[in-house]
C-alpha cells in the first residue's frame, strides 16, 4: 500500500523541481485590454500562437484589444499540472504594442519573453478603424476577419480562416484546413483561388467556377487529390490571391447562386 504513495512523492517532487505544481483544479484565465489611439497608423499587424482570434471594426478611431490567456492543461497519473513559470508569465503579461511610423504590430508580450506557442491559449477580439490595412498570422487555431476596407493579408498553418470585406485586396495562405472568403466588392480584378491537395472553389456573382460536382453530396467527395486552380479577371481594383496547401480555399463575389450545380455546402459558413 505504501508504494503508490511512495511513487505520488516522487512524482510530486520531480514535478517541483522542474518547475511544475501539481494541481486539483484548472487554471483560472487572465485577461488583459489595451486601447490604442489610431492616429496616423495606416497598418496593423498582428501575430499571435495558438488559439483563436476574432479581427473587426472599431466604432471610433482606436484600436481595442483584448487578449484572455489560459495555460494548456496537461495531465500525469490524473493529476492536473501547471508550469509556475508558465503562470508568471501570464499573470505578468500584456497586449505587446511596437509602433514604427504608421505600423503597430500586437502581440502576446511576456515577461520571460517566450511566445509559449505550445503551452498557452491565446483568445483575442481585436477592433481597428475599418480604413486601415491588416497583416495577421497564426501558428494555429481560427482566425476571423470582418469589415476592413484597407486590404487583408492572413498566414495560418494549420486551423480556419473566415474573412468577409465590404472590399480591399485580399492575400490568403493556410498549410492545413478551410480559407473561407467572401468580398461585397462589386468587381474583383485578378483573382486566384488554389488547393494544391483539396478543392479551389470560386462564386462570382452567382456563377461557379471550379471542378464539377461529384454525384455523392457529401462534403469529402468535394476534394481532390491533386487538387486545383481558379484564376478570373475582372474590371474591379481589387486582387485576390488566396492559396491552400492541403483542404479547401473557396471565395465569394456577390450572393451565391440559385444553380443547383453550385457546391453550396461547400460556400456555407460553417462545416462540419
Amino acid at each position: 500500500m505504501r508504494r503508490p504513495l511512495l511513487a505520488c512523492s516522487a512524482l510530486t517532487l520531480g514535478l517541483a523541481l522542474a518547475g511544475c505544481s501539481v494541481r486539483d483544479a484548472t487554471t483560472e484565465p487572465v485577461t488583459v485590454k489595451a486601447d490604442i489611439p489610431a492616429a496616423g497608423l495606416q497598418h496593423l499587424v498582428f501575430e499571435s500562437t495558438a488559439g483563436e482570434a476574432k479581427i473587426g471594426v472599431s466604432p471610433d478611431d482606436a484600436i481595442h484589444a483584448t487578449l484572455k490567456m489560459q495555460q494548456e492543461e496537461k495531465r500525469i497519473l490524473g493529476a492536473r499540472l501547471a508550469s509556475d513559470s508558465t503562470l508568471k508569465d501570464i499573470e505578468g503579461a500584456k497586449v505587446g504594442q511596437d509602433r514604427k511610423g504608421d505600423t503597430l504590430t500586437l502581440s502576446a508580450g511576456f515577461p520571460s519573453g517566450d511566445d509559449h506557442n505550445s503551452d498557452v491559449k491565446q483568445e483575442w477580439e481585436v477592433l481597428v478603424p475599418a480604413r486601415l490595412s491588416v497583416d495577421a498570422s497564426m501558428k494555429e487555431g481560427r482566425l476571423q476577419i470582418d469589415g476592413v476596407a484597407g486590404g487583408v493579408k492572413a498566414q495560418l498553418a494549420a486551423g480556419e480562416v473566415v474573412i468577409h470585406v465590404p472590399s480591399g485586396p485580399v492575400y490568403g495562405r493556410l498549410s492545413a484546413g478551410r480559407l473561407h472568403v467572401i468580398s461585397d466588392a462589386a468587381e474583383p480584378h485578378d483573382v486566384t483561388v488554389k488547393s494544391t491537395f483539396g478543392l479551389a472553389i470560386l462564386s462570382l456573382h452567382g456563377e461557379y467556377y471550379g471542378p464539377p460536382p461529384e454525384k455523392d453530396d457529401g462534403f469529402l467527395s468535394h476534394l481532390h487529390m491533386f487538387g486545383n486552380t481558379v484564376a478570373q479577371h475582372g474590371k474591379g481594383k481589387d486582387d485576390v490571391d488566396i492559396k491552400v496547401t492541403a483542404g479547401l480555399a473557396d471565395l465569394r463575389f456577390g450572393a451565391l447562386g440559385d444553380d443547383k450545380e453550385v457546391r453550396r455546402d461547400a460556400f456555407k459558413e460553417d462545416q462540419d
